[in-house]
C-alpha cells in the first residue's frame, strides 16, 4: 500500500461546512439517510396518534367552555349574595354599588376574558388538528428537517462531488505498493510572482495529488466534472489549472533541490469526458482506470535518497 500524506483538500473543505457531526466524506450520507429514516418513522407514529390528539383537544375545549360556565355562576352567585346584604342594609348606601359594579363589570368580565381567550386558542388548536396536522408535525420537527435539507444541500453542492471524486482517486492511488508517496493536497507558494502565458500573473497554487517514487513527480489534478457542467463552465480551464500548477510545483522544487526534478502533470477525469488539448501539451489526462498503470509504468528517473529528499520537502505542504 502507498504511503500517503495528509488528506485531500476538498474533504477538508467539505468538513469544515457540514455539521460537526460528520468526521469524514462517507458520513454525510449516512447520517442523512438515517435522518430521512428516524423523521419518517416520528411521522407515522405522530399521524396513528393524531385521531387521539383530536379527541383530546376537544376534551379540552369542552372543559374551557364548563371553566366558563362555572365563573359566570361563582360571580353571579357573588353578587346576588352582595345584593341580598346591600337589601338587608348590610353595606353603607355608597359602599354597596361600588363593589357590586366592580365584581360585574372589573373581576367577572376579566376571568371571563381569560377563559375566552384559552377558548379561541384551543379552537384555533384544535381546528389545525384537524385540518392541517402535517402543519404541526413540520413545525414541531423544524430542526430535524432543517438538518436533513442541510445535509440534501451538501451532498448536491459542488465541494462534495468534489470530495467523493478525490477520494476515489486517493483509493486507487492508494494500491499503488510502499514504494509511492501520495501527498494529499498540496498548498504552495512562491516567493514572488512568475510568468505564466506571457504575464508575471502565477505565484501560488493548490494540488489534489502528487505523487513521488522512483518513476518521477506527478501532480495529479482531479475532475468529477460532468459533461455539461463541463461544457457550460466559465471557470478556467482544467488543463490549464493543472498546467499552472505544475509551473508552481516545478519552481519550487527547482529553488530547493539541485539537480531539479521535472513534473509530469496529469489531468484526471472521474467521468472520463475531457480529452487531452494540444494548446496544454504538457498536461497528460488520464481516469481513475488507468491512472496507476501511467504511474507504475513510466521510466525510472529517482534513487531512494533523492525519492526521501522530495517528500521531505512536500510534506510540510500537505493539507492536515
Amino acid at each position: 500500500m502507498a504511503i500517503i500524506y495528509g488528506r485531500a483538500q476538498t474533504e477538508r473543505d467539505l468538513l469544515d461546512i457540514a455539521p460537526t457531526i460528520v468526521k469524514k466524506v462517507e458520513d454525510i450520507e449516512i447520517i442523512h439517510q438515517e435522518l430521512k429514516n428516524k423523521l419518517g418513522e416520528e411521522k407515522k407514529d405522530f399521524f396513528e396518534k393524531v385521531p387521539t390528539k383530536i379527541l383530546d383537544e376537544e376534551k379540552a375545549l369542552e372543559k374551557i367552555k364548563n371553566d366558563e360556565k362555572v365563573t359566570h355562576q361563582k360571580y353571579d352567585e357573588k353578587i346576588k349574595n352582595l345584593e341580598k346584604k346591600k337589601d338587608q342594609g348590610g353595606f353603607s348606601t355608597i359602599s354597596a354599588p361600588l363593589k357590586i359594579s366592580f365584581l360585574k363589570n372589573f373581576s367577572k368580565r376579566r376571568e371571563i376574558n381569560k377563559i375566552k381567550n384559552l377558548e379561541k386558542k384551543q379552537h384555533a388548536q384544535l381546528t389545525e388538528w384537524k385540518e392541517n396536522p402535517e402543519q404541526i408535525f413540520n413545525r414541531n420537527k423544524k430542526e430535524k428537517i432543517n438538518q436533513i435539507k442541510t445535509f440534501a444541500e451538501i451532498k448536491k453542492s459542488h465541494i462534495h462531488v468534489g470530495a467523493k471524486g478525490e477520494l476515489r482517486v486517493l483509493d486507487k492511488l492508494s494500491q499503488l505498493s510502499n514504494k509511492y508517496h501520495i501527498l494529499c493536497g498540496l498548498n504552495i507558494g512562491l516567493g514572488h510572482y512568475v510568468t505564466y502565458n506571457g504575464q508575471k500573473n502565477l505565484r501560488s497554487a493548490q494540488m489534489d495529488f502528487v505523487v513521488v517514487s522512483h518513476k518521477g513527480v506527478i501532480l495529479i489534478e482531479v475532475k468529477n466534472w460532468s459533461s455539461n457542467f463541463y461544457r457550460e463552465s466559465n471557470k478556467i480551464s482544467p488543463h490549464e489549472q493543472v498546467d499552472r500548477a505544475g509551473r508552481v510545483l516545478w519552481i519550487a522544487l527547482n529553488s530547493w533541490l539541485n539537480p531539479s526534478p521535472r513534473v509530469t502533470n496529469v489531468l484526471l477525469s472521474i467521468q472520463d469526458n475531457m480529452k487531452y488539448d494540444p494548446r496544454f501539451k504538457f498536461v497528460w489526462v488520464s481516469n481513475l482506470e488507468k491512472i496507476n498503470y501511467f504511474i507504475e509504468n513510466r521510466k525510472e528517473e529517482f534513487s531512494d535518497k533523492e525519492v526521501e529528499r522530495i517528500v521531505d520537502r512536500l510534506k510540510g505542504h500537505v493539507t492536515k
